[in-house]
């Protein structure tokens, strides 16, 4: 089966669909690599889950929604960021499809050896990998975008990767950031230049930590508005609990509704939610997570060694109008299919 084209552009890779069929992107989220002496059999773990889903999926394009790595010394038993992420992008380079990521809250961490300049410059030196470090004035590393076309040239989509930053203090007890207003600027800005003459082109938005609103368009589905829809998963974590920012006001999703580009946002962060509803226009998609290290140690949290059916891969299907579909690829189903045969 032939694959889509990738054609690197300064500022831009440009995708070409492999004709007479969608484009697949395979999300993952929250891989969580120790690195160090005291994960190595969870990190083997989490790699060997990433391979069985990558090759499962058999998609065009891997797309990893952050917190590729923890470097937390008492539960990987190192703080070195970058090692923890070229055993994660080795890993990604041997199984030879084209990838690219965003950074989550985890990957630079206070006490993490590296920022997340240089961790977007290994990232960017591999082959496979088409990550970018965006423009350095705009908030963030990682802002960066895929322009999808057909086989014949033909625009059909826009992949806008955004960096939703990591905590508005310096710790995690400080509370989540946002999505900064000049990355909302700098993402119209890109629709804008990349669509055609007196229409906006429909985009896909991926990025980490999710916006207030996805918490809200819930408990609008569950309570029956016809505002919201639901389509597939479930919200897994403790007391519906949605990781957005509690303390910082993010214009994000609002400022992408009245804009009319953002069709689609797909997150990470709230490793045991799997759930993917419309709200306001959107279609509002937590990723299936791989985790077997952060939430074992995080006091309070459901140990994810113990609970699996969350983990697994989120599969895209992009059709040649810019319409798409969503279904999930739970690494239970593919550890089953794999015993059957």
């Amino acid at each position: 089966m032939s694959k889509a084209e990738f054609i690197r552009h300064d500022g831009c890779t440009v995708i070409r669909m492999a004709e007479g069929r969608p484009f697949r992107i395979l999300q993952l989220t929250d891989i969580h690599i120790g690195g160090g002496f005291l994960s190595r059999k969870k990190d083997k773990m989490a790699l060997e889950a990433v391979a069985k889903i990558v090759r499962a999926a058999d998609a065009d394009f891997v797309v990893v929604t952050g917190d590729m790595v923890y470097p937390l010394f008492m539960f990987s038993g190192t703080c070195n960021n970058l090692k923890a992420s070229r055993k994660f992008g080795e890993a990604m380079e041997k199984l030879g499809v084209p990838w690219t990521c965003v950074f989550g809250n985890h990957d630079e961490e206070i006490v993490a050896f590296y920022k997340k300049d240089r961790l977007a410059e290994y990232y960017s030196s591999l082959e496979n990998c088409y990550f970018d470090k965006g423009d350095p004035s705009v908030t963030g590393v990682g802002n960066h975008f895929f322009r999808l076309e057909t086989a014949d040239g033909k625009p059909v989509n826009l992949l806008m990767m955004l960096d939703s930053n990591s905590y508005e203090g310096k710790s995690f007890f400080s509370g989540f950031d946002v999505i900064h207003d000049d990355q909302i600027d700098w993402y119209e800005k890109t629709v804008r230049e990349n669509s055609p003459e007196g229409k906006l082109l429909p985009s896909l938005a991926f990025f980490h930590i999710p916006p207030k609103e996805f918490k809200e368009g819930w408990e609008k589905c569950y309570r029956g508005d016809p505002e919201a829809k639901y389509y597939l998963g479930f919200v897994g974590e403790k007391d519906n609990y949605f990781g957005y920012p509690k303390t910082k006001e993010g214009h994000f999703f609002r400022r992408m509704v009245k804009f009319g580009s953002c069709k689609g946002m797909f997150m990470g962060h709230d490793h045991l939610n799997t759930l993917s509803i419309e709200y306001k226009g959107i279609r509002l998609t937590y990723g299936m997570s791989i985790d077997y290290l952060a939430y074992v140690s995080m006091l309070g949290q459901i140990p994810t060694a113990k609970t699996h059916s969350q983990r697994g891969g989120t599969v895209i299907d992009i059709s040649e109008d810019g319409t798409f579909d969503v279904s999930l690829l739970p690494l239970d189903d593919i550890a089953e299919q794999s015993s059957e045969k």
